[in-house]
């Protein structure tokens, strides 16, 4: 690949990374305001069209107060109110829409032009498969939500997973093209060992956040470091154990809200622990500039990231607070960036460059 066609394609991975890491944060921004149910149909084409007039505002509104969550949380809510939860589902997905053409339109012309590799095409063609994937994932979501107060936990923490498994492919790809491959780094296989248990820990500690946020486990328990005065929650020991709360969004679920959040804060100080491990491990690994200053900031983004999570539960008294709820998940975004910075220098020396 010539100088010209890497740095073309190259800003092209790095505006798809930027435009997946807003509609994530629309994402967040529609489950927090409890908007994602407004919609309740699919339609890719007729639906990148919002209602235009007074009518048709009247019969999406008539849809949505079929719906349980209508009935149940917003029964008398105003065709204004409609429309304010309307709006941060329709930018959802229509963000969507937008990145679909945004990458198709730019890799036709790369293939005409033979800006693209075989290897890079092979990675490329993994990533339209993982976005579409993604996108009926998501309406499968929606539609069990429909017919239930909320999306069920499991639902949403698997749509959010696989949002963020695209997003770390794709930065991972960004690097691989701007980049190229090198000999980065003189790192021990125990240091490259423990850089992927970070990751998959990482992606771990995501999967139970996306749950908690789900069962809005955190309004249960306002308080750090202890939970609600305990560093045991009493609801794990004195209340039945259930997994129902998984599968449906359930009030009473005292031990699955207690469980889950318990299970989220010891994986958070687990990962600080192994990123620090692995922080000290490295020290003198990195043989390139660039390489080194993202070494040094792996510590500052998860202590960053810790610091975010906790001030989102400290504000969960009545209700999720949306910015700081938002901040935490753009936190996590950052931190998968910078896991994902780490592992391509500590292995691009395997890679072929493209």
């Amino acid at each position: 690949m010539s100088l010209f066609a890497r740095k073309l394609v190259g800003g092209w991975l790095l505006l798809g990374c930027l435009m997946v890491f807003f509609q994530v944060i629309l994402g967040g921004v529609t489950r927090l305001t409890e908007s994602g149910l407004s919609i309740t149909e699919w339609k890719p084409i007729k639906g990148t069209i919002p209602p235009l007039n007074a009518q048709e505002w009247d019969q999406e509104f008539a849809h949505y107060k079929e719906k349980i969550q209508y009935k149940i949380i917003n029964a008398g809510m105003t065709v204004d109110e409609f429309k304010w939860i309307f709006f941060w589902e329709y930018a959802h997905r229509l963000w969507a829409r937008l990145m679909f053409f945004a990458f198709v339109i730019p890799l036709i012309y790369f293939l005409f032009k033979g800006y693209i590799p075989l290897a890079l095409g092979m990675h490329l063609a993994a990533l339209f498969v993982m976005a579409a994937l993604q996108g009926v994932v998501g309406w499968i979501m929606v539609r069990a939500g429909l017919s239930g107060l909320f999306v069920p936990p499991l639902s949403l923490s698997t749509h959010l997973t696989l949002a963020l498994i695209l997003y770390a492919y794709l930065v991972w790809l960004t690097l691989y093209v701007y980049r190229g491959t090198g000999n980065y780094t003189k790192a021990s296989a125990v240091v490259k060992i423990l850089a992927f248990a970070i990751l998959i820990l990482l992606f771990t500690q995501i999967f139970l956040g996306g749950i908690l946020s789900g069962m809005k486990a955190g309004l249960s328990y306002p308080s750090w470091p202890d939970m609600n005065g305990q560093f045991i929650p009493p609801a794990l020991l004195s209340e039945p154990s259930s997994t129902a709360g998984l599968l449906k969004y359930i009030p009473q679920d005292l031990w699955g809200k207690a469980f889950i959040q318990f299970f989220h804060r010891l994986t958070a100080y687990s990962l600080i622990l192994l990123i620090a491990i692995f922080w000290f491990r490295s020290k003198g690994v990195a043989t390139d500039k660039v390489f080194k200053t993202g070494l040094n900031l792996f510590p500052f983004f998860v202590l960053l990231q810790a610091t975010i999570g906790i001030l989102t539960v400290l504000n969960c008294i009545g209700h999720i607070p949306v910015s700081w709820g938002v901040l935490h998940q753009a936190g996590a975004m950052f931190l998968i960036a910078e896991t994902v910075f780490v592992i391509f220098h500590l292995t691009s020396n395997t890679e072929t460059a493209p």
